[in-house]
């Protein structure tokens, strides 16, 4: 008997190839790719993208740009802007990971540090502006730690010449011993050792400062994985009445089993906008992510989240001939789609090509609209929600529509 289990569940397997390569293949390709992400998001393999805008044009800036370009793990892209506000803009909308702002000449004496001071003074005493965002926080002190390297390397007079002011300024030394020292300073351009430099940057962040923008980054994210498993076990029910023979008798109903696709669809949107609220409302009390400040976008995402989830868990068990196919798929492939569309792991931290490749799955939308809408609203959130409402639409229609071609 033990031979003869071994055989049924054996052939069964052999016989459903769309199940065996699932059951072999998928694990392999799941494999390499969170390997690449795992090994691309640590140590020095990380490559975060940079916005890099030089507003000042001058001889130090421009050599901190040539050095910093020349760095192999960054990834840079010359802001085109004209102020500070502007390349703020672009972090949030997520163009960069993080910006340097070079607002002043590095070698200009800085002043002492003064409550209150105006722009004009801010930006010659921190030439340097980076920008951050909460939600991909951890290339902050990446591009704090390049930006070191690129000072020590290449601009090592220029702030060692700000230390010199600073006791310049103490009384310490006169004017003939700076300009001795001035003149010392010009022959270090060669050596790297390294030295205090926190005077040159001043850091800003994109948040809005009405919630904790960290968090509803992977309340976003585990919303899109969660709905996406909730909705492919609902889902199955159509293959388990296929299966079961109830499916034949429903056929036999007012409008067929398109109807009772709708009816499912229905059902997992408003499970799946039940299941955001509890994320959501989690993330609030915890953590004080603010939602009621955009709670109509918030609404409108979850929605749309839910429908595209319902959409596409109904379509792939319409489209799997046994129960095993539709496991895997709800198994497997929610799994691969969530790894490489940054539920699990920021896409910023993947390599170049899985970035680019998140596009093509649904959470990296689904996170896209929750962090719009969550940030600067509604209206940044409209191309997020057309690929939503486009992957909802079409999943439902070849859902209802490979039902109604098996009932023909």
């Amino acid at each position: 008997m033990i031979a003869a289990a071994f055989r049924v569940m054996w052939l069964s397997l052999v016989r459903d190839r769309a199940a065996l390569t699932m059951a072999f293949v998928l694990p392999t390709v799941i494999f390499a790719i969170f390997a690449a992400i795992f090994s691309g998001a640590i140590g020095d393999r990380i490559r975060i993208h940079l916005g890099l805008a030089d507003l000042a044009g001058t001889a130090t800036t421009q050599r901190l740009v040539t050095a910093l370009e020349a760095e192999p793990s960054l990834r840079i892209a010359r802001l085109d802007v004209a102020d500070e506000a502007a390349a703020i803009r672009a972090v949030r909308r997520g163009e960069v990971d993080v910006a340097l702002v070079l607002r002043s000449d590095l070698a200009a004496p800085a002043g002492p540090d003064k409550a209150g001071q105006d722009k004009g003074s801010a930006a010659a005493s921190q030439p340097v502006l980076l920008i951050e965002s909460p939600s991909r926080a951890l290339a902050t002190p990446i591009a704090l730690g390049q930006l070191q390297r690129a000072l020590n390397d290449a601009l090592p007079d220029v702030v060692l010449s700000r230390i010199v002011a600073d006791v310049e300024r103490s009384g310490k030394i006169g004017p003939d011993e700076r300009a001795f020292l001035d003149e010392a300073f010009a022959e270090q351009r060669a050596k790297k050792e390294p030295f205090s430099f926190t005077r040159l940057v001043e850091t800003r962040t994109t948040a809005s400062g009405r919630g904790n923008e960290r968090v509803s980054y992977y309340a976003g994210a585990i919303a899109a994985v969660f709905l996406l498993f909730a909705a492919m076990q609902g889902a199955l029910s159509l293959v388990d009445e296929r299966e079961g023979g109830l499916a034949d008798r429903l056929a036999a109903g007012p409008g067929g089993l398109p109807v009772i696709v709708l009816g499912k669809f229905l059902f997992l949107l408003g499970q799946g906008v039940v299941q955001a609220g509890l994320i959501f409302s989690a993330a609030a009390l915890l953590h004080g992510v603010d939602v009621s400040g955009h709670w109509i976008g918030w609404l409108v995402t979850s929605i749309l989240v839910s429908a595209m989830a319902a959409g596409l868990a109904l379509a792939a068990c319409a489209l799997s001939a046994t129960r095993q196919q539709a496991h895997l798929a709800a198994t497997f492939g929610v799994l691969l789609l969530s790894a490489v569309g940054g539920s699990m792991v920021p896409r910023f931290l993947m390599p170049p090509w899985l970035q680019q490749a998140g596009w093509l799955t649904p959470n990296a939308w689904a996170i896209e609209a929750y962090q719009a809408a969550l940030g600067e609203g509604a209206a940044a959130a409209l191309p997020a929600w057309g690929v939503l409402a486009a992957l909802a639409a079409v999943g439902l229609g070849v859902a209802v529509g490979v039902v109604g071609r098996r009932t023909v």
